[in-house]
């Protein structure tokens, strides 16, 4: 599949690496030891909500495990960073995936110098796009009841695709508001839980691997026609 560099309007509101981990220090100090490294590239500090709930209700309830804590950010990027979980968002702009890989990749390289990592557990890529439209009637994903296909009235439609070594959640929506506006959303969540025993040295290959899965899904969903009329660049 010939897929475009990138389309005009751009529709990504979101765009963020996730990676799950263990760690070999107490999970107070995740936070203090990696903003450390990270603080001259991302100098505004916030505490995210979750902090106002009892330690014990966060350590026992497996909704919160792995939830950031703190978030951290520049003008352009937002770093997110929880007891098990480190995030990495091209946000609230997407910049484009050169620019954004070698801000994952610069991060990732600094908490690998730490040495806090005990296992990655899971490597996600997720994008979160946004649509005026009802993205239903542009897209290649049918319902049907029976034998007729539903009106798409205010739907949600969730289901994970295999990909190879990597599994998608997709998530499809046509009642959206984001910014004050109506729409729709294709949400794509690209992961893998397999063979990250090795990831640090094998970085690149497993993030440029999953970001192409997310495009090659996202572009298979699009009708051509559709396609066309955001002006894709190849």
């Amino acid at each position: 599949m010939n897929l475009p560099s990138n389309i005009d309007p751009c529709p990504i509101v979101d765009a963020l690496l996730e990676v799950r981990f263990t760690s070999v220090i107490n999970a107070n100090a995740v936070f203090g030891i990696t903003y450390n490294v990270l603080q001259n590239d991302f100098p505004n500090v916030e505490s995210l909500p979750i902090l106002q709930l009892p330690d014990i209700i966060r350590a026992n309830d497996p909704n919160f495990k792995y939830k950031p804590y703190y978030k951290i950010s520049n003008d352009r990027f937002v770093v997110q960073i929880g007891p098990d979980v480190i995030t990495i968002s091209s946000f609230p702009t997407y910049q484009g995936w050169d620019l954004f890989s070698q801000i994952i990749l610069n991060v990732l390289s600094k908490v690998e110098n730490i040495k806090i990592i005990n296992t990655i557990e899971r490597i996600g890529i997720r994008y979160i796009n946004f649509f005026e439209t009802n993205i239903f009637e542009k897209i290649n994903l049918k319902v049907y009841l029976e034998e007729d296909e539903i009106k798409y009235n205010n739907t949600i439609v969730r289901t994970e695709i295999e990909q190879g070594e990597f599994k998608s959640t997709l998530q499809t929506a046509n009642n959206a508001i984001i910014n004050g506006k109506i729409g729709s959303i294709i949400d794509i969540d690209v992961f893998t839980t397999n063979n990250l025993e090795s990831f640090f040295s094998r970085k690149i290959e497993v993030i440029e691997a999953g970001h192409l899965k997310e495009k090659e899904l996202f572009f298979s969903l699009l009708k051509t026609e559709f396609l066309n009329t955001l002006h894709p660049k190849y």
